[in-house]
């Protein structure tokens, strides 16, 4: 294979401008193809004058989101995709595999809509403020299905109760214009359209774009009147950072769990505080009309049209062009990734980008070509995946690569800023960076050593024997795995440097492995790589007959964590290979493009609890979560502590030990997580309750808005109310704490209430857009001590 200019050896070319009279006029956006349930509405202004109404409204969207109920909706998709992708081994079978997966949850359907209809029936004819939470809780404590569900159906109909317990434990304190009756029997109208979401969530179809619901939620606030769809389309289409540019990280296009708690909140708020019937059922007849919205499936499509790229690769003739092909894959590829739509609608970026790219593949396609790639593909680490590699798999593998840079490079583009897309001479050098970024991802080293030791940039890994191939090879798969494993050496400092989805990967070992604290440990790592519509319990399923991969779904999902550069460089000595996260990342939602790992440790499996249902569940990770709550004046921090660490915590009180040497070590803990919590790292770590905040922004997005010395005082202030109270709380109350340590709940739970803290009032205002922060770092340092009370509870406890 010739090697090419060392500059740019993938293109003998200076450059690639086409003609200096072509330019690149900025173009108007299609409407979105991204989620279709957007997690924020468009401000124009900021919510500085609410009305009591208004304020109730907006407060309420907020307070009715239920963390529990996020992890229940989750689950609930995992069990629907599982069973999908029984029946997803040819088309045919893909649409009798939904008609059979709408039969199984129809059952699901009628279950929680005879619960509705029970409570109704119990408490419907009474003033919801005289209704007691006992007698609640009570209700929905006896209350079981009249059918046999099955664990995963039986654990979202549990959390479907404790949500309708809360609504009407919160319709109390707002002042609602209808009885509780009337709205709960509207509420079963929204049972099937929230169920659907899941659903075609879980076969990974998307809704077309339609003005979001949470624009309405604008609307309703600030009696706007509403937006026209160019408006929304183009609003909705957020400008990537500079930080960002080009990156080949970012989020998906499908809507998360959390996002469609978000939109049936809101639809709940809209029936509670409803005007008369007539309200109420506009409300209804909205949420069926868009329950009927065709839904396109979006990550399927993308499927196809990647099999057939691959197909057109493999049977392209020498001196083929291979631009039409590229031209028919992209328009699949944008709809998939949530930052594309900024490429829809600018035809002559995309004709470009179709043409450079064609340039840039041709040394490694083609009868001539291609052979050499398959052979280095095979060499780096397609051996090590199967145990027989044929001579189609080889050449399958070689188009698949070349694919998969070809789907990446568009992934960097798409999120490039407009300045870059919409000037040509900027679009033409990204746009090569971007590939060779790329083919540095994808494909094994092809080039010369002379021209790696003046470009070391295009290499991932310094080992030959190192490659990220694009599965399936006789199978769909929705994800890249690295053909080679590491053998690794974990001591007990770097696991506690390496940061996971919810703290150190030190609590992981101890915490969910069982290994001794200060063990060091031998592991064998494998590395994956997310395509769009991939989940983790999507990859959990595929590897679950891989060595150390026993649990499948939701707990084999516990298994993987973030490959960042850091955690490649620690683990891996190759930090290179990592990428960041995206912001909000966790195990429900990881990015396209996201690289993760996986632990194989001889002897060690997943620890798990006898559940409440009888069932074995994976022992919970420890965390935090920080409520902002600007109406209540407090903010409220919870403190899950493992079962690991709450027995270690145990034996410190029986022995005695001085209250602020346990508080220290209390702090090491809280320290490194509230910090990354209230830099609005770990977004589902936080809410803010302040009326005016857009679903996004309350669930932390506004944090990034204040000044980083604000962000410093707040997490500072947090901490020292925390341990300061903590210590006095094992210090006089110590016996509280050893009894729920000795229930056999696992884990035990820690709450604190900051009642009134300085400048909380004052740092919700500087939330909301348009909102000033000056002085409001030294209004948090410079209040009194505020009281805080502490409550201590077995197993873990949401608000």
């Amino acid at each position: 294979m010739a090697e090419g200019n060392v500059a740019t050896p993938f293109l003998e070319m200076r450059s690639f401008v086409r003609e200096e009279s072509e330019v690149f006029a900025s173009e108007t956006l299609t409407p979105a193809l991204g989620s279709p349930f957007v997690s924020v509405y468009e401000l124009d202004g900021h919510a500085e004058y609410l009305d009591p109404e208004q304020e109730a409204y907006s407060t309420l969207v907020q307070e009715l989101y239920d963390e529990e109920f996020d992890e229940a909706l989750f689950e609930l998709m995992v069990e629907a995709r599982g069973l999908h992708e029984e029946h997803m081994v040819s088309s045919a079978q893909s649409v009798e595999g939904e008609r059979l997966l709408n039969q199984h949850f129809n059952q699901l359907i009628r279950e929680v809509e005879n619960s509705v209809t029970a409570f109704e029936r119990e408490f419907g004819a009474r003033e919801a403020s005289s209704l007691s939470e006992a007698e609640l809780d009570s209700f929905a404590e006896r209350y079981s299905p009249s059918t046999t569900l099955s664990p995963e159906l039986e654990n979202f109909f549990g959390k479907w109760k404790k949500k309708l317990v809360g609504l009407a434990k919160k319709a109390g304190k707002f002042a609602m214009k209808i009885g509780l009756g009337p709205v709960l029997n509207k509420i079963k109208a929204l049972i099937k359209p929230l169920l659907n979401k899941v659903l075609q969530m879980a076969i990974g179809k998307l809704p077309e774009a339609v003005r979001p619901a949470a624009q309405q939620l604008a609307d309703r606030i600030f009696n706007r009147t509403p937006k026209t769809s160019d408006d929304s389309a183009a609003a909705s289409s957020p400008d990537a950072s500079a930080a960002d540019a080009g990156s080949a990280v970012q989020a998906a296009a499908g809507a998360s769990v959390t996002e469609i708690q978000q939109e049936f909140d809101q639809q709940l708020a809209n029936l509670f505080m409803a005007s008369d019937e007539v309200d109420m059922e506009l409300e209804v007849a909205r949420v069926r009309n868009g329950d009927r919205e065709q839904a396109v499936p979006v990550y399927s499509d993308l499927d196809q049209a990647r099999e057939r790229f691959v197909n057109e690769l493999q049977q392209l003739k020498e001196g083929e062009d291979p631009a039409p092909y590229i031209q028919n894959f992209l328009p699949a590829v944008l709809p998939a990734l949530r930052l594309g739509i900024k490429l829809i609608g600018r035809d002559k970026v995309v004709g470009f980008l179709a043409n450079l790219l064609a340039k840039l593949i041709t040394k490694l396609i083609g009868p001539e070509a291609a052979p050499a790639l398959s052979r280095a593909i095979v060499d780096a680490g397609l051996k090590l995946m199967t145990l027989e590699v044929s001579s189609q798999d080889e050449a399958r593998a070689a188009a698949s690569s070349v694919a998969a840079t070809v789907e990446e490079t568009v992934r960097r583009v798409s999120a490039l800023p407009d300045y870059v897309l919409d000037n040509q001479e900027l679009l033409e050098g990204f746009a090569l960076e971007a590939f060779e970024q790329a083919a540095a991802a994808n494909l094994p080293p092809i080039l010369s050593e002379a021209v790696y030791g003046e470009r070391p940039d295009l290499l991932e890994s310094r080992s030959a024997k190192t490659c990220w191939i694009m599965l399936p090879l006789r199978r769909r798969k929705r994800y890249k795995k690295c053909g080679r494993t590491f053998k690794v050496r974990i001591s007990p400092y770097t696991a506690d440097e390496i940061e996971s989805f919810e703290g150190p990967l030190a609590d992981y070992l101890q915490d969910q492995l069982g290994v001794e604290e200060g063990a060091e440990v031998e592991a064998e790592v494998s590395l994956y790589e997310t395509l769009p519509g991939t989940t983790l319990p999507d990859i959990a399923r595929e590897e679950s007959e891989m060595p150390g991969m026993g649990a499948t779904g939701t707990k084999g999902a516990a298994q993987f964590h973030p490959l960042t550069p850091k955690a490649a460089g620690l683990l891996l000595g190759e930090p290179r290979m990592g990428r960041n996260t995206p912001p909000g990342s966790d195990r429900q939602n990881v990015g396209v493009g996201q690289r993760l790992y996986r632990l194989a440790i001889a002897g060690k499996r997943q620890l798990t609890t006898p559940g409440t249902d009888g069932r074995p569940h994976l022992r919970r990770h420890g965390g935090i979560r920080v409520a902002l709550d600007c109406p209540k004046d407090e903010i409220r921090i919870r403190v899950f502590l493992s079962e690991v660490k709450a027995q270690r915590l145990a034996v410190r009180v029986r022995r005695q030990s001085h209250p602020g040497a346990v508080a220290a070590g209390f702090q090491k803990y809280v320290g490194r997580r509230l910090g990354a919590i209230i830099r609005g790292e770990r977004l589902s770590r936080i809410r803010l309750i302040q009326p005016g905040l857009t679903p996004g922004d309350a669930h932390g997005a506004a944090l990034k808005r204040l000044p980083a010395e604000v962000l410093a005082a707040l997490t500072a202030r947090l901490q020292e109310c925390v341990v300061t109270a903590f210590a006095e709380f094992v210090k006089g109350q110590s016996q509280q704490l050893m009894t729920a340590v000795e229930d056999t709940a696992d884990g035990i739970t820690l709450k604190f209430t900051i009642l009134r803290p300085a400048g909380l009032q004052q740092l919700g205002k500087a939330l909301l857009p348009g909102g000033q922060a000056a002085g409001l770092a030294d209004a948090i340092q410079s209040g009194s001590k505020p009281d805080v009370r502490v409550e201590v509870h077995p197993g873990h406890k949401h608000d």
